[in-house]
């Protein structure tokens, strides 16, 4: 009975291990990606992201910064997701003498304690109507 306890003992451990293991992965530094769902958006219409972690879910309530048509680029304005991880830009702006700098961009997610940080690479461009 006494080696039936030892083993018992050792699985017991290792379970533990295993499941701090897991949480630790889960709940520090875990990946994420910001999707946008456009490339292209009337003038005054408008367009969503998301948020998301490496396990496929929503990650809400952060900021996400970006630069708007014309602005220099180091001005950024923010988004903050919602409870599902998705952010919305409403009336998008069309400015006529930004010329090519007619777009949304450096959609990015500074992280936190939790999650990493990351960028969207690629750009939203505003056409008049």
């Amino acid at each position: 009975m006494e080696k039936q306890s030892k083993y018992l003992i050792i699985l017991l451990v290792a379970l533990v291990i295993c499941i701090a293991v897991f949480w630790f992965q889960f709940n520090n530094n875990v990946s994420t990606v910001i999707i946008v769902n456009e490339t292209e958006v009337q003038e005054n219409g408008s367009f969503s992201g998301l948020l998301m972690d490496a396990y496929g879910y929503g990650v809400a309530n952060k900021t996400v910064t970006f630069h708007k048509p014309g602005y220099e680029m180091g001005t950024l304005v923010d988004a903050v997701t919602d409870e599902n991880g998705e952010f919305t830009i409403e009336n998008a702006e069309y400015l006529s003498d930004a010329g090519d700098d007619n777009y949304y961009g450096d959609f990015t997610f500074a992280g936190d304690g939790k999650y990493a940080g990351c960028t969207y690479e690629g750009n939203v461009t505003v056409v008049p109507n």
